[in-house]
């Protein structure tokens, strides 16, 4: 989903093996060239509204502030800023994201509490960077009197390429290089209005820098979870935001392509990170990696998007803000988000991801042994591209209030705050459908699902008060010792999954040989074979993620002894040990 906001990151002190991959952004000036714009306002890749205070014409990043104020001068800034915005609500409520978010969430109470993201980081995955994110946050931030935040782009799988890949730019409007100035502003604005004294990190991760990928590769790159496991492990962020709704049936080799992306989300559900993930904008069905716009060639049975059915991610969908223009006053429950035709929020079932044990508990509403997403909605007037960093905004409130991080927090959002509902935070959306239909709505073309009481497919628990939601979830990690079963679990099975190398003989005697077999790798990418830290062979993971290989001492010329093998793709490395005689 290429949606059309920007981001900014900050100074990061990390360990020296980090310093390949942090450049600053006036080192890759050359890799923007595939990126720059002609002059007009950007505008909402799914409304067409101009975004506030944007513009496409490059101009200096501002410098990034050294510190911040006091706590008593961020509660000043802030309670000027929801003045601003309730004073002038009829004129500024078009912006999106903007008033209707804090008001429509209930934000201000927070912010007036001093709860407003400082001293935490929100990394916002992307595809490729934006020279001019800065200047167009500052814009944004003018219009409200919002603070500047810190923000700083890295590059976890290395210097971006002097140019657009040629996978990435075959997709034009939709998955391009270009396209991506668009989503990071959008992803940026969303998560800084949420969390606006919050440090954000751009992760930045073009396609093809192992292999020239297939089209769902070139828009779900694998390269954006290298960034999610980089930025877990070393813990640079509090929170992940992705943007993507490639649908499960858009990847040619199937589940194994899907799944293969499971250590890097282990990694961060380990680390306690949350990893927020949008749910898609075209209703029950998905988008194909093969279009060139948003919505324009979409599976045409139901279909759910690939990165947010793990049960490891807090899938999120859509609802709108239901308040009035003019005022700002609620009017109601929030609708699910449908604004006409196949542009929808995404919700139903994962044909890939059994349900997680934590659903178990609406296993009568879901009616289904498969997961069901999404788990929360927010407002996605610009797509669910908005609505994953708007709760990733939340996610960085929750975290100063806990001091520490708070994931992974489907377990707690199950099992104690959607019990509870509103008491806890969670506001029902009970209105609306992401049903598939004619233009003018009147007939159904592929039927979705509906919001109802309670929880349900369409809206999982709803949406959120943040005022409750944000102590609710606060006060469950803390009851749950941040987590800690649940981090013990995702740890785990990651390191299940880097022990999985099967060996036909863990004792090879002379003239003997044992056959390798290793699972859940990249389908199509080159996986690197070393025994006792020497390279043997650069191995290519079958279309099931598997890679295979004859170990024979005599022919490697190896000692006898005990021997380390290693396996390493782009997100695994497997590990076993052998003794030859």
């Amino acid at each position: 989903m290429r949606s059309p906001l920007l981001r900014r990151t900050i100074p990061v002190t990390a360990a020296a093996l980090m310093a390949a991959f942090l450049l600053p952004s006036s080192q890759a000036g050359a890799a923007g060239a595939a990126g720059s714009g002609g002059g007009h306002p950007l505008r909402a890749r799914i409304t067409g509204a101009a975004l506030p205070g944007t513009s496409t014409t490059p101009a200096a990043a501002p410098a990034a502030p050294s510190g911040l104020p006091s706590k008593q001068d961020q509660i000043k800034v802030l309670t000027a800023v929801l003045a601003k915005m309730k004073k002038n609500y009829a004129q500024l409520s078009g912006y999106n994201p903007g008033p209707a978010d804090i008001f429509g969430y209930n934000i201000g109470p927070l912010w007036r509490q001093g709860i407003d993201g400082a001293g935490t980081t929100i990394a916002v995955m992307a595809g490729w960077h934006y020279l001019d994110i800065y200047r167009q946050v500052a814009g944004f931030d003018k219009v409200f009197g919002l603070p500047n935040p810190q923000i700083q782009t890295i590059y976890p799988a290395g210097p971006l390429p002097a140019k657009c890949p040629r996978g990435m730019l075959r997709l034009q409007s939709y998955g391009s290089c270009n396209a991506w100035k668009n989503e990071l502003t959008l992803d940026v604005i969303a998560a800084h209005l949420i969390a606006p004294y919050a440090k954000i990190i751009i992760s930045a991760t073009p396609a093809d820098t192992e292999i020239t990928g297939d089209p769902a590769e070139n828009v779900a790159m694998p390269e954006i979870m290298k960034g999610v496991e980089f930025v877990a492990s070393h813990h640079l962020a509090d929170v992940m935001s992705i943007s993507d709704d490639s649908g499960e049936t858009t990847y040619p080799a199937g589940p194994a392509q899907i799944t293969s992306q499971n250590a890097a989300e282990l990694t961060a559900a380990a680390a306690g990170v949350p990893v927020l993930v949008a749910t898609g904008d075209c209703g029950v069905v998905q988008n194909l990696a093969v279009a060139n716009g948003q919505c324009q060639h979409t599976s045409p049975t139901p279909d759910t998007a690939a990165w947010d059915d793990s049960g490891w991610i807090t899938a999120v969908g859509g609802s709108v803000p239901n308040l009035s223009p003019t005022t700002g006053m609620r009017l109601g429950p929030d609708p699910v988000w449908h604004a006409g035709g196949t542009l929808a929020e995404g919700a139903g079932y994962s044909s890939v991801f059994p349900r997680p044990a934590y659903q178990n508990g609406v296993a009568a509403v879901t009616r289904s042994p498969m997961r069901s997403v999404p788990d929360l909605t927010m407002d996605a007037q610009s797509g669910t591209s908005e609505a994953a960093p708007l709760l990733a905004g939340v996610m960085a409130l929750a975290t100063q209030l806990n001091k520490d991080d708070v994931g992974p927090i489907n377990p707690a959002l199950y099992q104690a705050l959607g019990p509870q509902g509103a008491q806890a935070g969670l506001a029902d959306v009970v209105n609306g459908n992401n049903s598939v239909t004619t233009p003018n709505g009147k007939t159904v073309i592929v039927r979705g699902f509906s919001g109802a009481k309670g929880f349900d497919v369409a809206s999982g628990w709803g949406t959120i008060n943040a005022a409750k939601f944000v102590p609710s979830l606060a006060a469950a990690t803390a009851a749950s010792h941040d987590e800690q079963a649940v981090r013990a679990q995702a740890l785990a099975e990651l390191t299940g999954l880097q022990h999985s190398i099967r060996l036909s003989a863990t004792h090879i005697g002379p003239r003997g040989s044992s056959y390798l077999l290793a699972p859940s790798f990249l389908p199509g990418h080159p996986v690197n074979f070393a025994i006792d830290g020497h390279t043997v062979a650069t191995l290519t993971a079958n279309s099931l993620g598997d890679v295979t290989y004859m170990i024979d001492p005599s022919l490697l010329k190896l000692s006898p002894g005990q021997h380390n093998v290693s396996l390493t793709g782009m997100l695994l490395t497997e590990t076993a040990t052998f003794t030859s005689s």
